[in-house]
């Protein structure tokens, strides 16, 4: 989920000043939890982490990566006006690549959000974030083009920070083919075809493991199309 960088700035910095902040450096794959822990709550200082939901067949599927400023686990509030699980979300969250974290304290932050309006803005617009970003989601699946869902995809992912990758393109994603096509909720041919013609397009271009965008304009319009 892309968040904007200056905003994300703000955010990272004033959730690193609470009391109970702890920050942690991840491995490629390193879990944070296996089921949402009561009280405690993540935001992203940098890198990714993904959000995955297990399967009775033991496997797992994505339903969110969280790039910078995104977060995650036991967040503030969700607790009162709606309680929708009747026993603990057994939500998965792991390091989509090298990452780092702060843990708070759930209760801390509410609390500071209650006595400091400008930190209690800063988690409105988190949340207000994320849910728009679920809603479009939720309608696009059900009425974009495979193309425009790609697109929309790889363009949330990325948390722009103005320099080349290391692969001398304008940025990458790491992410390989499966998780783009659970993220987007396609077969995994389809999507393959649909990358191949972006690739042919000089909007993207790709290895087994990252997707490297050199048209970012590109794929806002396709997105938006």
């Amino acid at each position: 989920m892309l968040l904007e960088a200056e905003w994300s700035g703000r955010f990272i910095r004033a959730c690193a000043r609470a009391g109970s902040a702890r920050q942690r450096s991840l491995a490629a794959g390193e879990s944070v939890y296996s089921t949402i822990p009561e009280g405690r709550c993540w935001v992203v200082a940098a890198g990714y982490v993904k959000l995955l939901d297990p399967r009775v067949d033991g496997s797992r599927s994505i339903r969110l990566i969280q790039g910078r400023g995104g977060l995650f686990g036991d967040r503030p509030f969700g607790a009162g006006a709606f309680r929708g699980f009747a026993s603990p979300q057994h939500e998965l969250a792991a390091a989509h690549g090298p990452a780092k974290v702060i843990e708070l304290d759930r209760q801390e932050i509410e609390a500071e959000a209650r006595s400091r309006a400008e930190f209690a803005t800063l988690l409105l617009e988190s949340a207000t974030a994320r849910a728009h970003f679920l809603e479009r989601r939720l309608l696009w699946q059900f009425t974009s083009p495979i193309r425009a869902r790609v697109a929309a995809t790889l363009r949330d992912l990325i948390c722009f920070e103005g320099q080349r990758c290391r692969h001398g393109h304008t940025i990458d994603v790491r992410l390989t083919h499966e998780d783009l096509a659970e993220l987007v909720g396609a077969a995994r041919p389809v999507i393959s075809a649909e990358l191949s013609r972006m690739r042919g397009e000089g909007l993207i271009e790709y290895t087994r493991c990252y997707f490297c965008v050199d048209d970012l304009s590109g794929l806002d319009r396709i997105a938006a199309g």
